[in-house]
């Protein structure tokens, strides 16, 4: 069975495999640390994993609970879904979201000295904290499944001191959960700030399918070979 370990204030799963590589991946909205952590082994890469808890509890039921990097309004989810629109994140900001985004960083400041290369990333909302902490988090590479655009204006700002220069990018054309024009909106600002990203569109929903891990594991690999 899996140890649950902390680091700073997140607590975390690991798959570690000795390696001089390691993924951070961030779950979305009401899921868990448990949530990505069958991609381990799915993708393998010879790299270390982790996957971090968000802070934030959610009620999912009777006696169920889910974790959050920021609070959603899911009233507004509902009618957008009922609606066939989607929300709009862009201008986007919390508090919530804001320590969030401070307790990541903490958490990858403290790995970062063991690994020559960091990838971090994250599905939906795990994706939407991943876009904001890259650039502060002295990272290697990027991988974004089903995120977002969120709070333009802070992002753009970050973007100037960004280490990495490449990203990966995976989102379904059906979405009906987050935008895939926003998503495309997300991977216009991080080109604009001179960032070489790799686009997966597929036939699909709010999901991480074959093709988005496959072009995933092509662009760790990548990573790795620098």
């Amino acid at each position: 069975m899996t140890t649950i370990k902390k680091i700073k204030n997140l607590e975390y799963l690991d798959n570690l495999q000795n390696s001089k590589t390691a993924v951070v991946l961030f779950h979305g909205y009401g899921a868990s640390m448990q949530d990505l952590y069958g991609l381990s082994d799915y993708v393998g890469g010879e790299v270390d994993w982790y996957f971090p808890n968000g802070p934030i509890a959610v009620a999912l039921g009777y006696m169920m609970e889910g974790r959050a990097w920021f609070p959603i309004d899911m009233r507004e989810l509902e009618i957008a879904m009922s609606s066939g629109t989607h929300r709009s994140f862009k201008d986007k900001r919390s508090d919530e979201f804001d320590k969030s985004q401070e307790m990541a960083l903490e958490f990858l400041q403290e790995l970062r000295p063991k690994y020559d290369k960091l990838i971090i990333g994250g599905f939906s909302q795990g994706a939407m904290l991943a876009s904001h902490v890259f650039s502060k988090a002295d990272v290697d590479g990027l991988a974004l499944f089903s995120g977002t655009l969120i709070d333009e204006q802070s992002l753009r700002a970050k973007i100037d001191n960004a280490k990495c220069s490449t990203f990966f990018q995976a989102h379904g054309k059906q979405d009906p959960v987050l935008s895939f024009g926003q998503a495309k909106d997300l991977y216009n600002v991080l080109d604009e700030k001179k960032l070489k990203g790799h686009f997966v569109e597929f036939d699909g929903g709010h999901e991480i399918p074959e093709s988005a891990l496959q072009g995933f594991k092509k662009y760790l690999a990548e990573i790795k070979q620098r």
